[in-house]
């Protein structure tokens, strides 16, 4: 099932920025590309188990 995020952009950046996340970091705990992440932070239709893994390394 693919979910487009619309304050997937908000919620991402931030607790990026909190943790110093780089893209490349978040890729690798989460286990996606980082075109993966980069278009749900662009609010893209994404596989709704996708958002799952970034909500979760986000804590």
């Amino acid at each position: 099932m693919y979910r487009t995020p619309s304050l997937l952009r908000l919620q991402y950046r931030k607790p990026a920025s909190r943790r110093r996340y780089s893209l490349e970091e978040l890729a690798i705990a989460t286990g996606l590309t980082t075109d993966e992440i980069d278009a749900a932070e662009r609010g893209m239709p994404v596989h709704e188990q996708h958002v799952h893994r970034i909500e979760h390394a986000l804590g």
